[in-house]
């Protein structure tokens, strides 16, 4: 099973799910507005992907963050994303309930293609 997290405002969200719906493909989003990640996610998508690749530092919501916790984001990269989950790139990728590192947080080509090899 696949498991989108993200945002349903985000239009890389909305893209994603459109895309898995007309190719008829099932997953289950997961709003981080009402199922915000926890340490263990969190700390799963890291371990799979690289902070670099989990954090999205052309964001607004990056831009706005205290640079206090910018300095600190290698030390606290879990609590900062707790407190503030869009500074994550959207949207993140799970199979069966674990992050998989063919599919990095984002949508793309790539992400429609190993999609489609499992489907």
């Amino acid at each position: 099973m696949i498991n989108i997290h993200g945002l349903k405002n985000c239009d890389s969200c909305r893209k994603t799910c459109k895309w898995l719906d007309i190719n008829k493909i099932e997953y289950e989003f997961f709003d981080f507005k009402k199922y915000p990640p926890t340490s263990s996610m969190i700390s799963d998508w890291i371990e799979t992907h690289t902070l670099e690749k989990i954090i999205n530092k052309r964001s607004t919501t990056w831009r706005n963050l205290d640079q206090k916790l910018k300095n600190q984001l290698d030390t606290k990269a879990i609590n900062i994303i707790i407190n503030s989950p869009s500074l994550m790139k959207r949207p993140v990728w799970e199979l069966n309930s674990k992050s998989h590192k063919s599919l990095n947080p984002g949508f793309d080509l790539e992400h429609q293609n190993f999609i489609k090899e499992l489907a």
